[in-house]
């Protein structure tokens, strides 16, 4: 009968079962990735001989991280986000650690991402103070964006592969500025420059930043060069806001 050949079955094994219980699905507190230490010059380990290199906390599904959770990387830096196939997919934000204590971070970047890389629309906050608002490809500033310096200059246009390329309008915190095409992050093909100091403005074509055909023209109303312009960005740029993590 059922329970007879219930009894007669060989237990499980034991490797089996601790499988069973290391299968990773829904939410966890915290899964610990470890390193061995290295030894020194003269070939011993100080401390403990393997230490945490990095932690995740958060949503999984078959084994790889799926879902919202909170990678804290070797280094000390953090990323808390979405997830998929064990890679940063969706919205996320990474974080930067600036103290020795582990207690203050920097955000280095807010937005989308695909496949572990910056892709779609985000922010993104350099170590010098300079911040792009804009489209990301694989990486790279790449479509419509803004970059706002630290020394005041503003670029407001299109970018290829982290390059000013395409259309576009660069004020600098002199008051000059330069409105027209680029190429790989110099003037190149029609545009306008106007100068701030002398209420001048230049209007022709540009090689490789350097002006070839135009006409200086002395402007008498700065209101001429507040023309119609392509308005990027005109709302600040906000990333959705991430669920909180909630562990069972």
């Amino acid at each position: 009968n059922e329970s007879a050949s219930m009894e007669s079955r060989p237990p499980e094994q034991l490797w089996k079962i601790n499988n069973k219980r290391a299968q990773k699905n829904g939410n966890h507190k915290g899964v610990y990735w470890v390193k061995k230490r290295q030894a020194d010059e003269d070939g011993k380990i100080r401390g403990e001989k393997w230490y945490h290199s990095s932690k995740y906390e958060g949503e999984w599904n078959n084994n790889t991280k799926e879902g919202y959770g909170i990678m804290y990387y070797a280094n000390g830096d953090k990323y808390e986000g979405s997830w998929k196939d064990n890679q940063r997919n969706g919205n996320g934000t990474l974080w930067k650690l600036i103290s020795k204590k582990g207690d203050k971070y920097k955000r280095i970047y807010t937005g989308e991402w695909n496949d572990d890389r910056m892709s779609g629309q985000g922010s993104y906050f350099y170590e010098n103070e300079d911040r792009y608002d804009g489209f990301w490809l694989n990486g790279k500033k790449h479509g419509q964006g803004r970059m706002i310096y630290a020394n005041g200059d503003i670029y407001e246009g299109q970018w290829v592969d982290d390059l000013k390329d395409g259309y576009g309008i660069f004020t600098k915190a002199s008051g000059d500025s330069y409105e027209g095409y680029w190429m790989k992050d110099m003037k190149h093909g029609q545009g306008s420059f106007y100068f701030g100091s002398t209420s001048k403005i230049y209007v022709g074509e540009w090689v490789e930043d350097i002006p070839k055909c135009g006409v200086f023209t002395e402007v008498e109303d700065d209101d001429v060069v507040k023309q119609c312009r392509p308005k990027y960005f005109t709302d600040p740029n906000t990333a959705p806001p991430l669920p909180e993590l909630k562990l069972e």
